[in-house]
């Protein structure tokens, strides 16, 4: 075998990097553990999107939450990093559900 192959993870990530999205486990280990990831005032008033970068896009579930989720924006960056790592999630854009 030739010692250019790489294992198809390593190209997978690097192209993800390529793009500006995170590694898969990331974004999955968000959206599947939100609820006590997040924990108050994000839990069942929110919901992650997407991550671009290191901005974590989440949808408001109603106009109105949106000022009252800022409140909690530092926190929940807290245990983003506790959870993924420093620097993985740096910024929380907060989206409204009507928003397309």
């Amino acid at each position: 075998m030739s010692s250019d192959l790489e294992p198809f993870s390593e190209s997978v990530d690097d192209m993800f990097s390529r793009l500006g999205l995170p590694k898969p486990e990331v974004m999955a280990a968000v959206s599947s553990e939100w609820d006590e990831l997040a924990g108050p005032p994000w839990s069942g008033r929110s919901k992650p999107l997407y991550i671009k970068g290191s901005t974590l896009v989440v949808e408001a579930s109603s106009g109105s939450m949106i000022a009252f989720l800022r409140y909690g924006e530092e926190s929940l960056l807290r245990k983003l990093a506790e959870r993924l790592g420093d620097g993985t999630i740096q910024t929380v854009e907060i989206r409204s559900p009507d928003r397309n």
